[in-house]
């Protein structure tokens, strides 16, 4: 197999990737002696010290495989990598990491994918890339997502920490000419006057766990109250891998004026195909209830959804028996579309009827208009 030899640079809008050398070993090894950066790594980074670092940059020093420097302003940040390129099947697997963790959130990492896959995809032809990833690493997943890889699967306990401890490991590709669907929701900050719409990730757990404990904010939901904080964890990364698959996008609701955590909601039953979304699983603090806080939460999110999104239809569900949750979604602007009877089995056993209503967007100005009008009062 004969593979065009890489560049010498890769630009992209703020960082450059250019062939890494042995000189680089000891950026690699200073990476590599944080445990959170090298356990993101899953298992490449577990031998520590300069030579193994020389080692690891060695491996790549195949036909089928290049590493690659990650720079921003002459300043070495991380590493990119593309292995085991195959021209027959027009495959290969990449792997990036941002080795200076001030500079992780920034978009750096988003910016060296997408200045590699502009090579693999128009240089070098490249049909399918694929990658693996921790399923753990919420913040990675978000950034390959938003790059135009699409979820594939999960290869349960596939990968083992050296706690002993077994990972889960989430499976992603991107193909050269896919377009990404017209109707999307990604992990995004909606801010309002009130509250502060944040992406839901695993170190939220603690601040909402002490938000949401009282039992009677759990009535009406499928999960039982959290008995302790890892219960809490645990909540909260179902809903994560709800979001990696692509299911639900779920957020912590923030109060603006202070910035403590009142309660989670989310988007839910996701449809591309028809552009529509499920607003629910919201809980809120007894002190936020009855508070602007939940109106302008929908308001947010409804709004996001039709004029950001392009969604036809948002819809909301409750239980028929809930008449605190219709009365507030009727007073919003929801409309009634009728009863789903015997919808669910729910936590007591009682097989429960759901009220489901809805919001379209041929009506969304006239609802939004209402809405501005009650969070002015």
């Amino acid at each position: 197999m004969t593979v065009t030899s890489p560049p010498g640079v890769l630009v992209g809008e703020r960082v450059r990737l250019r062939t890494m050398t042995t000189e680089d070993a000891p950026h690699i090894a200073r990476w590599a002696a944080d445990r959170e950066f090298a356990e993101n790594q899953w298992g490449r980074m577990r031998k520590q010290g300069v030579e193994a670092a020389r080692d690891f940059i060695g491996w790549f020093a195949k036909e089928d495989s290049c590493l690659f420097a990650v720079e921003l302003d002459d300043r070495v940040i991380g590493f990119a990598n593309y292995r085991g390129l195959s021209r027959g099947d027009s495959t290969c697997e990449i792997g990036v990491g941002i080795g200076e963790k001030d500079l992780w959130s920034q978009g750096l990492g988003r910016d060296a994918v997408r200045a590699l896959l502009r090579h693999l995809f128009e240089d070098l032809g490249i049909q399918r890339v694929t990658l693996h990833v921790i399923a753990t690493n919420d913040r990675a997943i978000a950034a390959y997502r938003s790059c135009g890889f699409e979820f594939e699967g999960v290869e349960q306990r596939s990968r083992r920490a050296e706690d002993g401890s077994w990972h889960d490991m989430i499976r992603m590709a991107a193909l050269r000419g896919r377009r990404r669907p017209s109707f999307d929701p990604r992990p995004v900050v909606l801010s309002g006057h009130h509250v502060r719409l944040e992406p839901l990730r695993m170190d939220h757990a603690a601040e909402l766990f002490e938000a949401v404990k009282e039992p009677e904010i759990w009535t009406w939901l499928s999960a039982g109250p959290p008995a302790s904080l890892e219960e809490m964890r645990a909540y909260v990364r179902e809903a994560l891998d709800l979001q990696i698959r692509g299911e639900h996008l779920p957020w912590l609701t923030r109060r603006a004026a202070d910035g403590r955590a009142i309660g989670t909601t989310r988007y839910g039953a996701i449809d591309r195909g028809t552009r529509s979304v499920e607003i629910g699983w919201t809980m809120l603090t007894a002190e936020a209830r009855r508070t602007p806080a939940n109106t302008e939460a929908k308001y947010l999110q409804l709004r996001h959804a039709f004029e950001v999104l392009g969604a036809i239809r948002v819809w909301l569900k409750t239980d028929v028996l809930n008449e605190r949750s219709r009365r507030a979604i009727e007073r919003i602007g929801g409309k009634l579309d009728g009863i789903i009877r015997s919808e669910r089995i729910v936590r007591d056993g009682r097989i429960r009827d759901a009220c489901y209503y809805s919001f379209i967007d041929k009506e969304w100005p006239a609802r939004k208009a209402h809405l501005e009008a009650l969070l002015a009062r």
